[in-house]
């Protein structure tokens, strides 16, 4: 885990402007081993463990002030532990107890994603050789839980805080707990400040249905209630899949529904006004959608198949009145045409200095880049469905084609469940064997802009809105990217951009490696 301090003490920082390249600027001839990256993936030793005031190049508006927190490995080494895939690299701050118990072991002892463990067992052919079963030791330390995709500050549902955070003007304040997910049913609790681990739940014990090991790393929040809502997974020789219900007013959880369905990998799933979606992707057969309403207890309402196809991350949905007077809802996602961009992530593909890249970056650079996708979902109803007795087609409406949109896609979250227009994410072009740029995405006229420097890596681009701002872009994005253009002296800054122009505002310089992360959220005091 990493945070960054937000420069909150002045309303505005003025310095000359820094300019940023557009893609044209960059030259596709050069070798992806031009722009090294071992620096963010691999050696990201730098820590930061007191607030510091960092150099500012250009300008960063008052109303990003506040704190960004961000997931993801910060070691792939533990003494006698290789990690062979990057998903399952050590979370930051927060697994010291499981580095030093794992590199004496030479193994895991718990829950991996993608560690080569087994020459027998494909690791993307069956669920349960994806997330094999976790030690029970894990229930007694929180630094032996390696939990850290997605960061959940003040988490409804969750126990009481283990830790007292300062009040005051930190920028941290408000933030009461601090929790930890990922692709299973467990949560990590992290103190706020510190980021230190505390304590650790299970799905299971807030509630006693939730008993399967699998959950969506990607919750769905209500916009307008703070309800949130995800799915447990219960792996058997029939899977079953349970959505539910987390008030924010209250902290109990209600299950919506309850149905069989095949097990599949789920990292995300969509969220209506008056619906959640679940998508059970295959990068074979037909992907299947289960409609199940969240607000009249009807249960699964409709479901739809689609062509085969993967899926890490949605982006948004939202439902309108079709001519019959039915309901049809929207779903946007980033969609891959098979799996290969798991097999992308594992380093001996990833880095510039792994063995496969170069082979593995010629065969699969064009299969390991999504498009966009928007399906609609037509004539939903809200009465009780049996499964399999009407399944319609879920028809792709709009696509936006490869290399004009990202992953990690994000949006203005005051447009969650709501038509939108722009979506923003990270790109690799071919300029290097990870990221080389951060993308707007315009869904109105299939146009991209881009923010890109040579040698300069970004990561997910959040968006802060500008509060007197009237327009979907009216706003900044923050993005923590690696410079490697010196040898020896890589380093990251906190980037800032108008999420309007793609043009850089500011920059703040952190003087040290900040590693790849996965996801973060930006929090205002």
């Amino acid at each position: 885990m990493a945070t960054l301090p937000a420069q909150s003490t002045q309303p505005v920082f003025q310095a000359s402007e820094k300019p940023s390249p557009m893609a044209s600027d960059l030259h596709s001839t050069s070798s992806i081993l031009d722009w090294p990256n071992e620096a963010g993936v691999i050696s990201t030793l730098h820590e930061q463990h007191s607030p510091i005031a960092l150099p500012i190049i250009g300008s960063i508006p008052s109303y990003a002030a506040g704190v960004l927190y961000r997931t993801g490995p910060s070691s792939y080494k533990a003494d006698r532990l290789t990690c062979s895939h990057w998903f399952d690299g050590f979370g930051r701050r927060a697994n010291d107890a499981l580095i030093q118990r794992a590199g004496k072991a030479g193994k895991f002892g718990g829950m991996t994603f993608g560690q080569r463990s087994d020459p027998c067992v494909g690791i993307f052919g069956k669920v349960m050789s994806v997330f094999r079963s976790a030690s029970s030791r894990e229930n007694e330390d929180a630094g032996l839980l390696n939990v850290a995709v997605t960061i959940h500050p003040n988490f409804p549902g969750m126990p009481p805080p283990t830790s007292n955070p300062e009040v005051g003007h930190s920028p941290t304040a408000g933030v009461k707990s601090l929790w930890a997910a990922s692709d299973n049913a467990r949560y990590k609790e992290l103190d706020p400040q510190t980021l230190s681990p505390l304590s650790i739940t299970t799905q299971k014990s807030l509630h006693p249905l939730l008993k399967g090991p699998l959950s969506g790393a990607h919750s769905q929040t209500d916009p307008v209630t703070g309800d949130v809502f995800n799915y447990n997974l219960e792996v058997g020789m029939h899977a079953t899949y349970r959505i539910f219900k987390t008030s924010a007013s209250t902290g109990e959880m209600e299950i919506l529904t309850t149905f069989k369905g095949k097990a599949a990998y789920l990292h995300s799933f969509f969220l209506s006004e008056d619906f959640v979606v679940l998508a059970i992707w295959s990068s074979e057969n037909l992907t299947h959608w289960y409609v199940i309403d969240r607000r009249h207890g009807q249960g699964v309402v409709a479901e739809f198949e689609s062509p085969a196809s993967f899926c890490f991350h949605t982006i948004n949905a939202w439902q309108e009145e079709n001519d019959d007077g039915a309901t049809d809802i929207l779903a946007e996602l980033v969609e891959h045409e098979n799996l290969d961009i798991l097999h992308k992530f594992y380093y001996e593909n990833l880095t510039s200095e792994g063995k496969n890249t170069l082979s593995f970056h010629a065969e699969k650079a064009d299969s390991c880049t999504p498009s966009f996708a928007r399906y609609r979902l037509s004539g939903v109803g809200m009465k009780p469905f049996a499964l399999g007795t009407e399944v319609k087609e879920a028809v792709l409406e709009l696509s936006v084609p490869k290399f004009k949109v990202g992953e990690l896609p994000t949006i203005n979250l005051n447009f969650v469940t709501r038509e939108h227009r722009f979506v923003y994410g990270v790109v690799n072009r071919g300029y290097s064997s990870f990221l080389d740029g951060i993308c707007k995405t315009d869904t109105k006229t299939g146009e991209a802009l881009y923010w890109d420097e040579r040698g300069c890596t970004p990561g997910e681009a959040i968006f802060v809105p500008d509060p007197a701002g009237t327009g979907e872009d009216d706003g900044v994005l923050l993005s923590v990217v690696l410079d490697t253009r010196k040898a020896g002296e890589e380093s990251s800054f906190l980037l800032v951009l108008d999420a309007r122009t793609m043009r850089e505002l500011g920059r703040a310089e952190v003087g040290g490696v900040v590693g790849f992360g996965f996801h973060g959220c930006h929090f205002k005091g």
